[in-house]
């Protein structure tokens, strides 16, 4: 295998499973793991608490300053997840994106478990649905380093395989994986998740 870029990034939205394949993914490459979300919170990087909406409002511009100091001293490859890593993790790093995508059953399943309220459901299953992630990563970095991956019914073993086909170059980088609207129609679910979603 080709020695993998410095910068890797895994991006998507809550409960996809980006902090296990993170970690799987910076133990195969022997890599220095980060997560976005234990940096906020040892560093206090907070704009301020959101009650309504049952989050917290991250300072992405002292965020983004504290990442580059990180990958500034840096000696090797480095794995980033968090659902806003796109905006805080500079171009100039060139990083490569991984947006991990999961069907929305399966996703308001694992919200449930987690005990979101309705409101925290409904936003975070619209953005999955409405490709939020990954736009957002594709306008930051660009079509050429952006890679989706629909982890659905895939082990992590599988997901961190695929990671590795794209970075040695054994796959191509590619978007558009998944189509949420036309896989919930087919299912006959659109009309349930669509009435879910206008309570947000």
């Amino acid at each position: 295998m080709q020695i993998p870029p410095k910068i890797i990034v895994l991006t998507g939205t809550p409960g996809v499973g980006k902090t296990v394949v993170a970690k799987a993914l910076a133990s195969k490459l022997n890599a220095q793991y980060i997560s976005l979300g234990n940096i906020v919170k040892e560093e206090n990087l907070v704009l301020e608490v959101d009650e309504a909406r049952d989050t917290i409002v991250v300072d992405l511009k002292k965020l983004s300053k504290r990442i580059k100091e990180i990958l500034g001293k840096s000696m090797g490859c480095v794995v980033i997840e968090g659902h806003y890593a796109p905006d805080v993790v500079p171009e100039s790093f060139a990083p490569y994106i991984f947006v991990l995508r999961r069907e929305l059953g399966k996703l308001k399943a694992e919200f449930e478990a987690r005990g979101y309220d309705e409101r925290k459901i409904s936003e975070n299953l619209a953005s999955e649905m409405l490709d939020v992630c990954l736009v957002n990563a594709v306008g930051k970095h660009g079509l050429e380093r952006v890679d989706e991956i629909d982890v659905t019914d895939m082990r992590v073993k599988d997901v961190v395989d695929e990671i590795l086909k794209a970075l040695d170059g054994r796959k191509s980088f590619k978007i558009g994986v998944v189509d949420w609207f036309s896989k919930l129609e087919e299912d006959g679910r659109l009309d349930e998740i669509l009435a879910l979603l206008e309570k947000f």
